[in-house]
């Protein structure tokens, strides 16, 4: 038996579930990355949309040198 955060007692079955559910977002997941991935328009606007951060990452590297 698994004890919830307030004690109470979480049935197997809904560990189950909830295990279940994980797996079953992380395939979503998986399958819109692989369709991003494979649509030439939408893969330029995730790399657009990530350029931003590889230029703070790199200008917070920079000052952190000096």
């Amino acid at each position: 038996m698994i004890v919830g955060l307030v004690g109470e007692v979480i049935p197997p079955t809904m560990m189950q579930n909830i295990i279940t559910s994980m797996g079953d977002a992380f395939t979503l997941v998986g399958t819109i990355i692989t369709k991003v991935v494979g649509n030439p328009v939408l893969l330029f606007c995730l790399a657009a949309g990530l350029i931003p951060v590889g230029i703070s990452i790199f200008r917070n590297l920079r000052h952190s040198v000096n």
